[in-house]
């Protein structure tokens, strides 16, 4: 916070003490806590700035007037309940010192156009003189959308004094009103025709706060005003907000006119209680200009908020595992009464029957106005935005005012009711808290483009994902907001509930050192994914820590998107791009086709699946993404020692690195200090046949050559003998070999079936070698296996070698020997095939007795 720390922890005291007055069961207990309030604010005046002291005298001098008044009167319960009403000054928002990029200055110019408009980035406030009467009055063009359903109804922009004419004539009214920017009277806010129960439901909460004595710290920033920043009526029509939306605060310039009707419904948003009360209306026809008309489709109120305002949003999602009562309780009460945090809350989808049976309205949002905690009972005031809503709540869900209200209040206004705790996070979906700025010391923004428009990565594979290093010293409370500029095209921030599909956010942070990640595996925090265009991290760092911030996605609009990531915190924080542990990067693409896709290591198949050769010329530590364009497909990458040459076998001892289990969508192999040589990567799936296409990211700290392998059978005659067939007691059978002049030759033997009877088993050990004559005086000229029995799922090989014709005298053999099964009785067959320059010969199969 921005005050020293011993006045701060003085103050925060004397608060806590504050909230036991009002929380007291006895007299005696709540003359005790008056007391204390009283002795911290007194500790916090010796120590405050000058600027803080006139305050802390007065909270002393309260204080004291109120535990007198506890001690000597006999209903002390109501003083002591009357709660603190008034916020201590105002802390002053942090704002972000470090300096942007040229791009970054594009994206702050390219935010300012949005749905017809310029909107400027704020620099300053405007001069007195910008608002007075020119000859005639200020007109803003062009005039904002209206739907069909408006115009149904619409009677033409009419100024406040026509707007309260035609009223006052339509409720047969003689009274004179005017416009009024201010209200001494209780507001009573609501919305009608339009579909802003988002805006409405801010406007009631923004109100409602400083209606507490809390200031008007939260509400929307308006000229022109009074020199203590209240609004006040401008001469010639033209009003300027300070609205915080595409990376920074901007100027928003709206006129007066407001929409008429032709019936008693009204276009625009209107206070019950003050007719003529302008300023709610203002700022909800500025806040539609930045979204795109009258004709809004719907927001969330935690969205609303955060640009009327530029409160720090955040939602939370009251049906997670992780929301409990207390723990949401704990957390909301004292800082709302402190003034810290302005509450809206919103329904999910509800049935018909739900909505009767609840009294609530489904996909709705609601303001909350008080918190109350009264003998063990936490509460919350809800307020309905709708005009005309008098909700009809069921007795077991509200709060039996008669019995539990501390004061003597009015009655409440229609469509406001108190609810228990237990009940709103059973029947409402979503709470958006939109927290004071100034809570933070410091502020760091950055701002980045995200270009979906050319292919994005798969679910879980963040190589092309916008990362960030965070980085703290001395540690502490950091906040990350994601927010997600808004383009013209305002289908694309609907809000949740909408048919139409706009995409989600998250962000995950990493304990990565500011590097670079791969994957979704192995994140310290997942952020939930929204379909807000805003999404907050809350975290506490080490001291001398540095994560990795990877902002994800799902589904957005395939187009360049606009973004702003803003750190808050306690201390100073660095935010900057991430960087890449490997300096060098190779791209490789490649696909399984009927031919290729071999399926895992255990399928017979494993050796035809793509593969690659990588060169490298000294130690360096080395990262293999395998991503698919298949996101169900199960993926996996191999790195062998092959000497750069297809792997046709595998061996554990030729395995240099892996993946790991497979993987949908992509998978990720690293292996650190790889010496120099040249290696064998290798592309699988799952399953055999399973389809798709692939890109290999091959990092590394040095460059490295990558280049695909050619499959065995390329430029040679593929040939296959006839399936040779062991019987049991049976271990040994030939077949001639034949060529026509020398030719390289590799053979491949392949179990085809093994059965015991009608039951199939595990295929035998067998052993192939190549020999010139048999008897006593045969010649062995090629084996496989380096001369070893295996029964190897991918077939036992003998590799290159060269044969000559053979000569009338002496044949080429190809020669099978099996370890027989249990007791001889397994049968085997076995299929070979020859793949050579040129043309060969395999002969029948002969069985030989040893």
């Amino acid at each position: 916070m921005s005050r020293p720390a011993p006045t701060q922890s003085y103050i925060s005291q004397a608060l806590s003490a504050e909230e036991a007055v009002a929380t007291a069961t006895s007299q005696k207990a709540a003359l005790e806590a008056a007391i204390n309030a009283a002795e911290y604010y007194m500790k916090a005046l010796r120590l405050a700035p000058a600027d803080d002291k006139k305050y802390l005298d007065s909270k002393c001098k309260q204080l004291l007037s109120k535990a007198e008044k506890i001690k000597a009167a006999a209903d002390w319960k109501s003083t002591a309940r009357a709660g603190p009403q008034k916020a201590f000054p105002s802390l002053r928002p942090p704002a972000s010192t470090r300096k942007l990029t040229t791009r970054e200055e594009i994206i702050i110019l390219e935010g300012a156009k949005l749905n017809g408009y310029i909107f400027p980035p704020w620099n300053r406030a405007p001069p007195q003189d910008e608002f007075e009467y020119k000859g005639q009055p200020f007109t803003d063009a062009p005039d904002l959308h209206l739907s069909e359903c408006q115009r149904e109804i619409f009677a033409g922009w009419k100024r406040p004094h026509d707007l309260l004419r035609t009223k006052n004539t339509a409720n047969q009214t003689h009274d004179e009103v005017d416009p009024a920017m201010s209200t001494s009277k209780q507001t009573d806010l609501v919305q009608d025709v339009l579909t802003d129960c988002s805006v409405v439901a801010s406007l009631c909460a923004t109100t409602s706060r400083s209606e507490r004595g809390l200031g008007q710290h939260a509400s929307p920033t308006l000229y022109p005003c009074s020199e203590d920043n209240s609004p006040t009526l401008s001469h010639s029509g033209k009003y300027i907000f300070r609205f915080y939306f595409n990376g920074s605060f901007r100027k928003v310039v709206i006129d007066d006119r407001l929409p008429s009707s032709k019936t008693t419904r009204s276009l625009h948003v209107i206070d019950l209680n003050n007719s003529n009360f302008l300023w709610p209306a203002l700022v909800e026809k500025a806040y539609l200009k930045v979204r795109g008309g009258y004709d809004f489709p719907g927001s969330n109120s935690g969205t609303d908020l955060w640009v009327l305002t530029g409160w720090i949003p955040e939602q939370v999602f009251l049906h997670h595992d992780d929301s409990t009562s207390d723990e949401i309780w704990g957390r909301l009460y004292s800082p709302f009464w402190h003034g810290d945090v302005v509450l809206t809350i919103g329904t999910g989808k509800l049935s018909e029957r739900e909505q009767q049976g609840l009294g609530l309205v489904g996909e709705h949002d609601y303001a909350i106005l008080d918190l109350k905690e009264v003998q063990g009972r936490r509460q919350f005031l809800l307020k309905n935005p709708w005009a005309g809503a008098e909700p009809n709540i069921q007795s077991s869900l509200t709060a039996d005012l008669s019995s539990l209200s501390v004061n003597d209040k009015p009655p409440l206004s229609p469509g406001t009711f108190w609810m228990d705790c237990e009940q709103v996070l059973l029947n409402f979906e979503n709470l958006y808290l939109n927290w004071n700025p100034g809570l933070f010391k410091y502020r760091e923004d950055i701002h980045f483009t995200w270009d979906l428009s050319h292919g994005r990565a798969i679910a879980g594979c963040f190589v092309k994902n916008p990362q960030f290093s965070i980085s703290s010293d001395s540690g502490g409370t950091v906040w990350l907001l994601l927010g997600k500029h808004f383009k013209t095209d305002y289908q694309e921030f609907i809000s949740e509930g909408s048919e139409n599909e706009v995409g989600f956010i998250s962000i995950y942070i990493f304990q990565a050192n500011g590097r670079r990640v791969s994957l979704s595996d192995g994140a310290l925090h997942r952020g939930p994914y929204v379909d807000s265009p805003n999404t907050l991290m809350r975290l506490e760092m080490p001291p001398k820590s540095t994560y990795t911030a990877v902002i994800s996605e799902q589904s957005l609009p395939s187009s360049t998107q606009n973004f702003t990531l803003s750190a808050f915190s306690t201390a100073p924080v660095a935010v900057a791009p991430s960087l890449d542990k490997y300096l060098c990067l190779t791209k490789a693409s490649g696909s399984w086709t009927a031919m290729t896709a071999g399926g895992n290591a255990e399928s017979p198949r494993y050796h035809s699946n793509p593969q690659f050769s990588i060169r490298i010329s000294e130690p360096t530590d080395v990262s293999i993404l395998l991503e698919t364009t298949e996101a169900e497909l199960a993926t996996h990458v191999k790195i062998f020692w092959s000497n750069g040459q297809r792997v046709s076998r595998v061996r554990s001892r030729d395995i240099i690195a892996d993946s790991g289990d497979y993987r949908r969508g992509c998978a990720l192999a690293e292996t650190r200090s790889l010496d120099r040589g040249t290696y064998t990567i290798v592309c699988s799936t799952f399953a055999p046949d399973q389809l798709g296409r692939f890109t290999l990211w091959i990092s590394s700290t040095i460059p490295c050559v990558v280049q695909p392998l050619v499959s065995e059978s390329a430029g040679r005659r593929a040939v296959l003998s006839e399936v040779g067939v062991l019987s049991p007691g049976k271990d040994r059978m030939i077949a001639s070999l034949w060529v026509s002049r020398l030719t390289r030759i590799r053979l491949i033997a392949r179990n085809k079936r093994s059965t015991i009877g009608a039951r199939a088993v595990a295929p035998s050990p067998v052993l192939m070698t190549v020999e010139l004559g048999q008897g006593p005086y045969k010649e062995i000229l090629a084996t496989s296996e380096d001369g070893t029995h295996s029964d190897a799922a991918s077939g036992v090989r003998v590799e290159d070698f060269d044969l000559l014709p053979s000569s009338e005298s002496r044949y080429v053999w190809i020669v099978i020997e099996r370890i027989g099964g249990p007791g001889g009785q397994v049968e085997d067959h076995f299929e070979v095939e020859a793949l050579a320059e040129e043309r060969v010969e395999i002969g029948k199969w002969a069985i030989e007795d040893e």
